[in-house]
């Protein structure tokens, strides 16, 4: 939307005073016609114009929804990229759930590691044990075998005793051989858990590489958001609208001018004065401003001076000024309330200076 000063048809000639003005009227010091600052809204959004409510001569509020442009395919973009985001969201609780599978399945094959071990602990024991008995039976025997060389031990017992070392001997082995086992078990065990538990880390860094998909998901949602919000037409100032540039059922496109407002509640009387008016002009003065009272009359109305031009400018040719001959005038802008909108913009208007 822009701003620019509004001004109808250039300036009548102002030779002489406005319609009525008797000739003992006071002469006025200087002429100008009514201005206002005409403010373009236009469209923010591409697409077919749905509704425009604002109408010439309405009066709108800053802020009121005067129109919307259709926003179907936004939102319908919008669903796509939700129900692509629902999908990421189902592939990150798979590839959480997977994790947390290869977890557990590590910390029970940590708790079945620890489990084997004490396995090993009482297999060894058992082993030594058996260790122990051999040796004792070994003394034994060779203890025997003397006797049975002297002739004091029977061959039977000596059949015995070696018997009984050749049955813990095996006995012995065979709990060495459950030790490695049970030791083999525990590694392989403990690998496992190992295994497991970087298989677990594949799937969490899966998931946490797709946060970025979503959020790049979400940044397209957000600017189509956006676009839709855009898609409604919010009067930007308080004023009445002047003219609609635009009706429902068009095909508008970004910057597509919709309609005009101004704030008619005061005008702006666009004066000039000459270089020796220039000392009883002064920003905030009061100053008297006359216009046609619809009945061959003037109707004198207060206003206050808003601006003067800090350098001068030539005499524009529908300009006249109280002395005609002056090559150079200085712009000025008078502020004139205009409560009942009896003003309009365009309309003449004489300013008598303090």
């Amino acid at each position: 939307m822009t701003a620019r000063p509004f001004v109808l048809a250039g300036l009548v000639a102002l030779a002489a005073p406005l319609a009525g003005c008797g000739d003992d009227a006071p002469e006025p010091d200087a002429y100008g016609t009514f201005e206002a600052t005409e403010t373009t809204v236009s469209s923010l959004a591409d697409g077919r114009l749905e509704s425009l409510t604002a109408g010439e001569g309405d009066l709108v509020a800053a802020g009121d929804i005067v129109g919307l442009v259709d926003t179907t395919q936004l939102a319908a973009q919008r669903d796509v990229l939700a129900a692509q985001i629902r999908q990421v969201r189902g592939q990150q609780q798979s590839l959480r759930a997977q994790a947390r599978a290869a977890r557990v399945g590590a910390e029970a094959a940590l708790a079945q590691g620890a489990a084997t071990l004490v396995g090993t602990d009482e297999a060894g024991a058992a082993a030594r044990v058996l260790a122990a008995q051999l040796a004792t039976a070994r003394e034994e025997l060779a203890r025997t075998r003397r006797l049975h060389e002297a002739g004091a031990a029977t061959a039977r017992e000596l059949n015995e005793r070696e018997g009984a070392v050749a049955a813990l001997a095996e006995q012995e082995r065979q709990a060495r051989a459950r030790v490695a086992s049970v030791r083999a078990q525990a590694g392989t065990a403990g690998a496992q858990a190992r295994v497991q538990s970087a298989q677990a880390d594949v799937p969490d860094a899966q998931a946490d590489a797709l946060d970025d998909q979503v959020a790049a998901l979400d940044a397209q949602i957000a600017a189509l958001n956006d676009r839709i919000a855009n898609a409604a037409v919010l009067n930007p100032t308080g004023g009445t609208v002047l003219t609609v540039l635009a009706e429902p059922g068009e095909t508008v496109r970004v910057g597509t001018p919709l309609y005009t407002v101004a704030d008619l509640s005061s005008l702006r009387l666009r004066a000039y004065a000459t270089g020796d008016q220039l000392a009883r002009l002064r920003l905030g003065a009061e100053v008297e401003v006359r216009v046609d009272d619809g009945a061959g009359g003037l109707r004198a109305l207060a206003g206050r001076v808003t601006a003067i031009a800090s350098e001068a400018q030539f005499t524009p040719t529908p300009i006249q000024t109280r002395d005609a001959r002056a090559g150079l005038v200085y712009a000025f802008d008078v502020r004139v309330p205009n409560p009942d909108g009896r003003l309009r913009i365009g309309m003449p208007g004489e300013v008598r200076l303090p």
